[in-house]
């Protein structure tokens, strides 16, 4: 009766977590991407702004040369402030704080509200203010903003969604590898793993291992068809004695194959735990693996040079 899969090797286990780990990678990668481009959308918005405010100035400079009244359509403000007093203002009814900086500023009126600031002091030493409110491009950004959270929701339910099937897939032949593997017991050293197609680095560590196994099954065969003629030897009671202290090393060697069987089912986690990774590392894994495998090639050569020392 084999025995159940220890606990690091859970398929279902592996794929929620996989799936989890994936799904947070691509919900990370679009948020910064969304805020990235909502950023790049309130820069082109504020420069919008700051050019309409450069625009509206020129106008309302020439307009009040010629007829000394500070025009506005109503899609600005405009203000004369000398010192800490207000000489004229236009196009809105919001208080503002007073003195202002000259140049682009962003200020907060008294409503709460916040408006996007130009002004310069004119010879008289009195200041020209024009003043744009930010309301629309505050609700772009609401706007920009919970797309940017609809789109990483999606794509957190897709990546999820392929994920899980993909992981599923993925899963299936190092399963069925990994149960062949804990099938095997020292008292039927001839069981082989089963055949496994897909992918290919599962498949040649499949045959790998197998091919291992089958050299083992031909040293255990040799040792039995060696015993009948050692027994009918005069020294009959010594060769006894041997054969059952060769018997228990040969239990001791195949229990020993055990440990890179462990080694070899901790890089298939590994592989397990991200199929994407890439080209470099996974050879990597697949060089431990390899190494593994060449340990218990290693036993096997020894427990043959010891069936001929005998």
């Amino acid at each position: 009766m084999p025995e159940a899969l220890p606990r690091v090797f859970r398929p279902r286990t592996i794929r929620v977590q996989l799936t989890l780990a994936i799904t947070a990678v691509v919900a990370l990668v679009v948020a910064l991407a969304g805020l990235a481009i909502v950023l790049y959308a309130d820069h082109r918005d504020r420069d919008d702004v700051d050019q309409a405010l450069a625009t509206r100035a020129a106008q309302v400079r020439t307009a009040a040369t010629k007829s000394g009244s500070l025009p506005t359509d109503g899609s600005y403000a405009v203000r004369l402030v000398q010192g800490t007093v207000v000489r004229a203002e236009v196009g809105s009814s919001a208080k503002f704080s007073i003195p202002v900086k000259d140049g682009y500023s962003t200020v907060t009126a008294e409503d709460g509200s916040h408006w996007r600031s130009w002004s310069e002091t004119l010879k008289s030493g009195v200041q020209l203010q024009l003043l744009i409110d930010l309301k629309d491009v505050e609700d772009r950004h609401s706007g920009n903003v919970r797309m940017i959270d609809l789109i990483v929701l999606l794509a957190a339910v897709v990546a999820a969604a392929g994920t899980w099937l993909v992981g599923g897939l993925v899963l299936r032949p190092l399963l069925k590898l990994a149960q062949g593997a804990q099938a095997i017991t020292p008292d039927d050293p001839g069981q082989r793993l089963p055949e496994v197609t897909s992918p290919p680095e599962v498949a040649e560590l499949g045959t790998a291992l197998n091919g291992a196994l089958d050299r083992l099954t031909e040293r255990v065969d040799s040792l039995q068809s060696a015993s009948p003629a050692a027994q009918a030897s005069p020294a009959e009671t010594d060769v006894d004695e041997l054969v059952r202290e060769f018997a228990e090393q040969l239990g001791k060697e195949v229990e020993q194959l055990r440990a890179p069987l462990a080694e070899l089912g901790e890089g298939l986690d590994q592989l397990l735990d991200n199929p994407e990774m890439p080209a470099t590392q996974r050879h990597l894994y697949l060089a431990s693996i390899q190494t593994e495998y060449r340990r218990m090639v290693t036993l096997v050569d020894e427990l043959e040079a010891r069936v001929a020392s005998r």
